[in-house]
């Protein structure tokens, strides 16, 4: 989705404010309808023309301190990332799951082979 400037997103609301008229906005800036209404509603809502902040989408990540979990990662031998789990509850304080730790791991791009440690 590209994004658009805010000067645009002014002077496509000044000339449909000025014309009342949707398509020929559109087709002026090459815009799709759906653009110029949500840049309609947003201006009716907030006032200004500027993108409301996002969310994070996804699941939020457990893992506190990313830089200490690298450091950690890298100092434990382990073979399964099962054995991870209590090594990593002892050193930071908290729980953390199974799949957030294989998450983790292969962002990592740490890979075992089989029968060895992750490297």
């Amino acid at each position: 989705m590209p994004k658009y400037s805010i000067e645009t997103r002014n002077l496509a609301i000044q000339m449909y404010k000025k014309t009342d008229y949707k398509v020929a906005v559109c087709k002026e800036f090459n815009i799709s309808r759906v653009t110029l209404d949500a840049w309609i509603k947003l201006e009716e809502e907030t006032g200004e023309l500027r993108p409301k902040i996002g969310k994070k989408r996804g699941a939020p990540s457990h893992i506190k301190d990313w830089n200490e979990f690298q450091v950690f990662v890298k100092e434990v031998k382990f073979q399964n990332i099962s054995d991870l789990i209590p090594l990593f509850e002892q050193r930071f304080g908290y729980s953390v799951s199974y799949a957030v730790l294989v998450r983790a791991i292969h962002l990592l791009g740490m890979r075992r082979r089989r029968g060895r440690y992750y490297a």
